[in-house]
This record gives C-alpha cells, sequence and structure tokens, in this order.
C-alpha cells in the first residue's frame, strides 16, 4: 500500500512533516520535513546507487512514538550499490555516545534508499531488522526502518516498518489511511 507519495521535484516546498502509526497505534513515528528533505537529498546524490544512514532521537512519554530528531548519511566505510546498501560504522558509536551526553537522544533504527523501487523492505532486510532487534549491545528491541524508494526528484515513496523483537514486522502508515479502513 502507497502511504506517501509525492510527484513534485525535491526543491517543491509543499512537503510536511511524516506522522505514520501502526494500526493498533502501539508503535509511532514523527519525522520533520528537514530531516526528510535532507534523506532525500542524500539519495538524489547517491543516485543510481542505494545508501541510507541511521536514525536518532527518543520516544514520547507514552513510549509509543519514535520522534526523529537526527538522521545521519552513509558512514565513509558503508557499501553503496545498485541493489544492495550496507552501513558502515564509522565514527557512529562516538557521534551517539554525543548526542547522549548532550540531548538522552539515542538510535532509534535504520533508514535507506531504493532507487526506482519500491519502499518496501527486501528480504535482507528484514533478517538484518531482525537481527538488531535481539542485539543486547544495541538496546533497541523495537528498531525502525524507514525506506524511501523511487525518484527523489520526481516521484517517490516512503514507508516505515518497526520490528518487534522475535515478532513479525509492523508497516506505520498515516493516519488518514488508518481512518480510512476502519
Amino acid at each position: 500500500m502507497l502511504l506517501f507519495r509525492y510527484a513534485e521535484p525535491l526543491s517543491c516546498p509543499i512537503m510536511s512533516d511524516l506522522l505514520l502509526w501502526s494500526r493498533d497505534r502501539k508503535f509511532g513515528l514523527s519525522l520533520k520535513e528537514h530531516l526528510l528533505q535532507q534523506g532525500l537529498k542524500e539519495c538524489l546524490e547517491s543516485a543510481p546507487r542505494e545508501t541510507g544512514g541511521i536514525l536518532v532521537g527518543y520516544y514520547t512519554p507514552a513510549h509509543d512514538c519514535a520522534v526523529v530528531t537526527a538522521m545521519t548519511g552513509p558512514p565513509e566505510d558503508s557499501f553503496r550499490g545498485p541493489r544492495l546498501f550496507k552501513r558502515g560504522t564509522k565514527g557512529i558509536k562516538r557521534w551517539i555516545s554525543g548526542l547522549w551526553r548532550e540531548q538522552r537522544h539515542y538510535y532509534l533504527g535504520e533508514w535507506h534508499y531504493h532507487p526506482g523501487g519500491a519502499p518496501v523492505p527486501s528480504p535482507d532486510d528484514r533478517e538484518q531488522m531482525q537481527r538488531l532487534s535481539k542485539d543486547k549491545k544495541l538496546n533497541c528491541p523495537e528498531p525502525i526502518l524507514l525506506i524511501i524508494g523511487g525518484d527523489p526528484n520526481g516521484e517517490w515513496d516512503a514507508n516505515a516498518y518497526v520490528f518487534p523483537a522475535y515478532q513479525k514486522c509492523v508497516q506505520l502508515v498515516d493516519d488518514n489511511d488508518i481512518f480510512q479502513f476502519q
């Protein structure tokens, strides 16, 4: 199902913040427009190769919505190919530690780009996210995966998924879609 689509160029200023929820409202994601623009710019510069990075922020007091306050591009030790992205780790731990000390913000999950493709997790994406959800060192039992697909300078989509440890992934959808299907 299409969650988020714009048929406008990246420079078009009519985009808005992204607020997505699971149908049962257990999981939410809030991403400000300027961060989404930052991700689209990274996608545009990387095309036709995949790219990505990590999502950092905090949870609301009810612990039901992840609020993204920062997203990285690919660390310099990442691999980017036309159909493959392996995020590197160089500099990430120090950057996240600094955000924790300064703002109490922490790792929320991953994002990446499927050039010309759908924003749907591949089997490799699902496997990686399930591994991350079970990683005790990471301490993130419900990591988020944001995928941008299509053409960031034209028609593109963005979908988000939560990967609770030892459970099936949960797709997050626009509030309007939730009410439409109830």
